[in-house]
């Protein structure tokens, strides 16, 4: 039976980088959270865990994660937060607790490779309003 860490190292390695402790919790954490994480929050729940990790050291891995498709990356506002979700997919945005919920929606555009004559390499697509739990 192959287990999860075999399973995310070989995610680091078909990226082409190398299967570090470091890169494994971090992808680790990120498989298990659906919650959008942001970089301080991403270093508060790994700092115990990891005591060498610096913010930095967590933003930089996680941009790479970004670039290789590993994780998705989102700046709604000023804040950029991290998704364990890679596929494409629209987020809802609480105004009150500010919480980002992945949104299932079917979009005719998130299919496309290309619309008039542009590449496209994402979709971002988001709503705001009052989540169920606030209301």
């Amino acid at each position: 039976m192959i287990t999860k860490l075999e399973t995310l190292k070989t995610q680091l390695l078909n990226c082409k980088l190398k299967p570090t402790y470091q890169r494994l919790k971090i992808l680790d954490f990120m498989a298990d959270n659906k919650s959008h994480p942001s970089i301080d929050l991403i270093y508060k729940k790994l700092k115990d865990q990891i005591p060498t990790i610096s913010k930095t050291t967590l933003y930089n891995t996680l941009e790479m994660f970004a670039k290789s498709g590993l994780v998705g990356k989102l700046t709604i506002g000023q804040e950029v937060r991290f998704d364990g979700i890679t596929n494409w997919h629209h987020h809802f945005v609480c105004e009150k607790c500010a919480a980002i919920i992945d949104i299932n929606l079917a979009c005719p555009n998130c299919q496309k490779q290309e619309i008039e004559g542009n590449l496209i390499k994402q979709v971002h697509g988001y709503f705001r309003g009052i989540c169920k739990k606030c209301r």
